[in-house]
């Protein structure tokens, strides 16, 4: 059945034909594998706003009822967000929560292996494995906010540890629980690697699907995604990971790395064989410093590196996700690799938003 909505049909007109279709129905669990949410055919302006609508295509909540499986914009107030038709549906997402973000910042970041401040990385996350029975959770790995459902992260993260079900939102030193923070804890509905990730350091890149939306608040709000065809000198890399002292940080620490290009990069990073195929520049980033002690580390292993947003100047995108390193963490001169985000956009946003490439 088609309905057609070119004059205008009251809504409601239109929600008790739906409701007067006999057939069977579909549940929330499909729904929500789908990646939508289940809502009253009025309130899914994506459907109802559409021309013609083909009933067939529908998928049903609960049809007798008119309810409908929306397909979840991940922006919380479907088709309000701001942009033009050119906007991807990342750039849109990151209007919506440019919003969170306060209406002044603190001092720009600064350069040095320090302790960050509270809220001041309101997107990073951590990765761990909880252990049900005893309530003990070991943390991992890091990872990036950039939906109310989704964290990206490294694929790799799930080699070192197959049984990461937990991720925190929110925090800055999980050894103390009076620091000043307001932390969400999420379980993982569903892991997804990069298809063309195959146990070596090439698409290092994975997105985890929380097992619920996140509250977004000052403590927790994502990160953007940089566009297509972005660029970068330098970067601010964030985790939880090994520090000099050899033993992980249980307070998130910032860091201020430089990009290595061309020579600088192929030329001090030795072959091994987690990169047999040698440096990939289009789809990696060679990034450190060339003062001694300034790195990434064991434990920081999917956390972002990060670079101020050019449009929301409080608001900040994820460049690249740290992958490995070589030798001693922390050699000058010495860059880590680190998975490049614009390249795997359409593949993000597929994931995230359910959008097929162009």
């Amino acid at each position: 059945m088609y309905i057609n909505m070119s004059n205008k049909v009251n809504i409601y007109i239109v929600v008790f034909i739906l409701r007067s279709i006999v057939g069977g129905q579909s549940s929330a669990a499909d729904c929500n594998n789908s990646r939508g949410e289940c809502k009253e055919f009025q309130y899914c302006p994506s459907i109802y706003k559409q021309s013609t609508i083909d009933i067939n295509s529908i998928l049903f909540c609960d049809k007798l009822r008119g309810i409908v499986c929306c397909p979840r914009t991940e922006f919380g107030f479907e088709s309000q967000s701001e942009g033009t038709e050119t906007d991807t549906y990342a750039e849109k997402a990151c209007s919506e929560y440019a919003k969170f973000a306060p209406s002044s910042c603190s001092e720009a970041l600064i350069y040095g292996g320090v302790k960050a401040k509270p809220k001041e990385f309101p997107s990073i996350a951590l990765l761990g494995s909880k252990d049900n029975n005893t309530g003990q959770t070991d943390w991992y790995c890091g990872g990036t906010l950039i939906s109310r459902r989704f964290v990206v992260t490294a694929a790799h993260c799930f080699r070192i540890a197959s049984s990461i079900n937990i991720v925190r939102l929110g925090e800055l030193d999980y050894s103390t629980t009076k620091d000043a923070t307001q932390t969400q804890d999420f379980n993982v509905h569903n892991a997804v690697l990069h298809p063309s990730y195959n146990l070596d350091r090439y698409n290092d890149i994975a997105l985890i699907e929380l097992d619920r939306n996140a509250i977004l608040n000052e403590y927790v709000i994502p990160a953007c995604l940089p566009s297509k065809n972005a660029e970068y000198k330098s970067f601010t890399a964030v985790g939880w990971g090994k520090t000099e002292k050899g033993i992980s940080s249980p307070h998130l620490l910032k860091v201020e790395l430089d990009l290595f290009t061309g020579d600088q990069c192929t030329t001090s990073v030795p072959v091994e064989e987690n990169l047999e195929m040698g440096l990939k520049e289009r789809t990696q980033i060679c990034a450190g410093s060339r003062q001694q002690g300034f790195d990434t580390c064991n434990g920081d292993s999917g956390g972002p590196l990060y670079v101020p947003h050019t449009t929301y100047p409080c608001m900040l995108q994820v460049a690249a996700i740290t992958s490995f390193g070589y030798v001693q963490c922390g050699t000058a001169g010495i860059p880590s690799i680190n998975t490049k985000v614009n390249l795997y956009l359409d593949w993000i946003e597929n994931v995230v938003w359910n959008v097929s490439p162009l």
